[in-house]
């Protein structure tokens, strides 16, 4: 209980910093190598869990996740923008796909994993180990990275600040947002949803969560490669086509166990299989509109995927005070088909990724 209440604590500065910060210290530091700005956010995300495992009182914890949040938030930019030049552009998508893979991993794996050693271990043991994965991935990015293309890195940091406020990448950061709006206004209350509504006993929710991930973990795989064979416009809109349809079935047979059960998992496929399409839409995007400043524009739209889980959650609160829970699945849907439609009119404004 007291590692929950303690990630609990921190996950709201995290978010805020991942939303607000990590584009503009991703902007501010793109004149560095590829391979050195890895390796300072791995060390500072690493140093900040070492910090937060040696606090002893809120603000100091809060402050601590702070400094991790910014080193999670200036790799995942960095990475998946790297990742793409790393590679031949057909395979964009499945290099996306593969950094964002341990994300989508530690979904399946490391929620549960972590649940289960805060019962018996102290919080403090459990952000010793997340240190520890961190000295890991320093040292794998040290010897079996190779020195990654700089040529979309700028020499003026304002060229990557102005990059945050082109109109066709915020646009593109704005279907982001409504795709995550929509899903994580439902899954922000699904332990609500299937305990009072659909009937299950709280033990078996875990269940279901493990099934999301790893069916997260399946469709962030297959986002890549769809993203790859079909472009990441057509990807993009495929995905947040099939999320709506999701989100309004889940809506309309929440009282029903087995297609409830089958309905989380295509949920949880769905929301991962649009990183990768997501974020090579935006890279392919600055590709041709901010070439200087690829990692801000992936930047911009980590913050999109953040700031999507957090109003998501907000607009999924608000749903259940104005009318009950099973109602967050429509206003979901609702948001999802937001996005499609914005993804639409930039197409139709002529930006698009796709030829």
């Amino acid at each position: 209980m007291a590692a929950h209440g303690c990630c609990e604590a921190g996950e709201a500065p995290t978010r805020s910093v991942l939303t607000i910060g990590a584009p503009v210290l991703t902007a501010l530091a793109g004149s560095w190598p590829r391979k050195r700005l890895l390796l300072a956010a791995m060390a500072v995300f690493t140093r900040g869990n070492v910090a937060v495992a040696l606090s002893t009182s809120l603000p100091t914890l809060l402050a601590a996740r702070f400094g991790s949040g910014l080193g999670h938030g200036v790799f995942l930019a960095v990475a998946s923008s790297a990742a793409t030049r790393l590679v031949p552009p057909e395979r964009a998508g499945a290099a996306v796909a593969t950094v964002f893979g341990g994300l989508t991993l530690a979904l399946a794996f490391g929620v549960p994993l972590g649940t289960f050693l805060g019962g018996i271990w102290t919080w403090q043991a459990i952000f010793w180990a997340v240190a520890a994965c961190g000295v890991a991935g320093l040292l794998g990015l040290a010897v079996l990275m190779p020195p990654a293309p700089d040529g979309g890195a700028p020499r003026d940091a304002w060229i990557g600040l102005r990059a945050l406020l082109d109109r066709r990448l915020l646009g593109a950061a704005l279907v982001t947002v409504l795709a995550y709006t929509g899903s994580f206004c439902l899954f922000s209350y699904i332990a609500p949803l299937l305990i009072d509504v659909t009937g299950l006993a709280p033990a078996h929710v875990g269940a279901l969560m493990l099934a999301y991930g790893v069916a997260a973990a399946i469709g962030n795989g297959l986002g890549g490669r769809l993203t790859d064979r079909f472009g990441p416009d057509r990807t993009v809109a495929l995905i947040l086509a099939g999320l709506v349809l999701v989100l309004a079935m889940i809506g309309a047979l929440a009282s029903f166990v087995i297609p409830m059960a089958n309905l989380v998992a295509l949920l949880g496929a769905l929301t991962y299989a649009a990183v990768p399409a997501l974020q090579a839409r935006v890279i392919g995007l600055a590709g041709r509109h901010a070439s200087r400043a690829l990692a801000a524009a992936a930047g911009l739209n980590i913050a999109g995927f953040n700031a999507g889980i957090a109003l998501g959650s907000l607009l999924g609160g608000g749903v259940i005070a104005a009318w009950d829970v099973s109602a967050t699945a429509f206003v979901g849907a609702r948001a999802a088909a937001s996005g499609l439609g914005v993804l639409a009119m930039r197409r139709r404004s002529s930006i698009v990724l796709d030829p």
